[in-house]
């Protein structure tokens, strides 16, 4: 009987490198993968896996005022009009006044887009601090 999912066990102490189940690379619904993002949670150790169908990426963190439409909407918009697939999103208010907001998106040719990205979050209201951290897939393997 086929399961919902597929788990393993791997040694991260003896080898750095995480083997993909033959399934995922088997399945139709994976045909289209390109690359996958990892991304790391400094404060829990987690690490997920994200396949995508894009060759590029980015992380975009925002230090807002607060998390509003008005913000929802601008990223909604920028997530339209420069053909970003969002991956994970997330964030908090650490105080009253201050959120803090960071979403990982896929797209191909992330450095011709870059210079738009960045015209639109700094046209955020109530923005604080931003960081765009361009993600590429590594030609070294």
């Amino acid at each position: 009987m086929a399961g919902l999912t597929k788990g393993t066990i791997v040694d991260v102490r003896k080898s750095r490198e995480v083997r993909i189940p033959d399934e995922f690379y088997n399945s139709p619904i994976y045909k289209d993968v390109k690359a996958a993002i990892c991304i790391y949670f400094e404060r829990t150790g987690e690490l997920r896996l994200i396949p995508m169908t894009k060759d590029s990426g980015a992380r975009v963190r925002l230090e807002v005022e607060k998390v509003n439409p008005a913000l929802m909407q601008t990223m909604t918009h920028l997530f339209k009009e420069q053909d970003l697939k969002v991956l994970y999103t997330t964030g908090f208010c650490f105080e009253q006044n201050r959120c803090i907001y960071e979403v990982y998106f896929a797209t191909d040719g992330i450095r011709e887009k870059a210079q738009r990205i960045r015209e639109i979050i700094e046209s955020i209201p109530g923005l604080y601090e931003s960081e765009f951290e361009i993600l590429e897939l590594d030609s070294s393997g």
